[in-house]
Parts: structure tokens; C-alpha cells; sequence
């Protein structure tokens, strides 16, 4: 099992991790390895200001503490992501309408 994720359950949707660290050329050399972002590190350490962040709001918080306040694969961030081509999810995340 991959991770234990799966397709069948928005919770536990597969995800593709951030490799990339220019998003701003308008092309991409994928030989340099100064496009990647170091996978040996979570997001959220990514920079010392970024880490800083995150341990500083850690250390201030009453328990149970967290570093992170949401997961990357909710139901609803899922569903945004895949509204175009499964619009059905989004309907039934939203009660049967897009709009009121």
C-alpha cells in the first residue's frame, strides 16, 4: 500500500509532494538540482524564519501542540483541486449545490 493512501477516501488522497523551488522562470531546467526543494526536510522547515515560525507558535501553545494546523489532504482542499474533472465530489461536499 502507498502510504496508505487511497482514491476511495478524500482524507487519505495521494498527494505529490513540492519538488519544485523557481516558480517564477518562464522555463525549467530539470538537470539543476537548484530547481528542487530538499526533500529531506518538512515544508514547514524549508527556511530558518519559516522553522522559526512554526517552534515559536509551538512553544506558546497550550497542549496538546502541534507544529502544523492542517493537513494537506483534507476533504475539502481535495475537492477543490479535483472540481473541474469529478465535479460530483464537490456537490456532495457542499449539500447537493454550488451555490445557495
Amino acid at each position: 500500500n502507498t502510504a496508505d493512501r487511497t482514491f476511495n477516501n478524500l482524507s487519505q488522497y495521494p498527494v505529490f509532494p513540492w519538488i519544485f523551488t523557481d516558480y517564477t522562470s518562464s522555463s525549467l531546467d530539470l538537470d539543476n538540482p537548484e530547481i528542487y526543494r530538499d526533500l529531506t526536510k518538512p515544508i514547514g522547515a524549508l527556511t530558518k524564519k519559516r522553522l522559526e515560525t512554526l517552534l515559536d507558535r509551538y512553544r506558546e501553545m497550550v497542549e496538546p501542540r502541534f507544529l502544523y494546523g492542517s493537513h494537506y489532504s483534507t476533504p475539502g482542499y481535495v475537492t477543490y483541486y479535483l472540481m473541474r474533472s469529478q465535479p460530483d465530489l464537490m456537490l456532495c461536499l457542499m449539500g447537493g449545490k454550488f451555490d445557495h
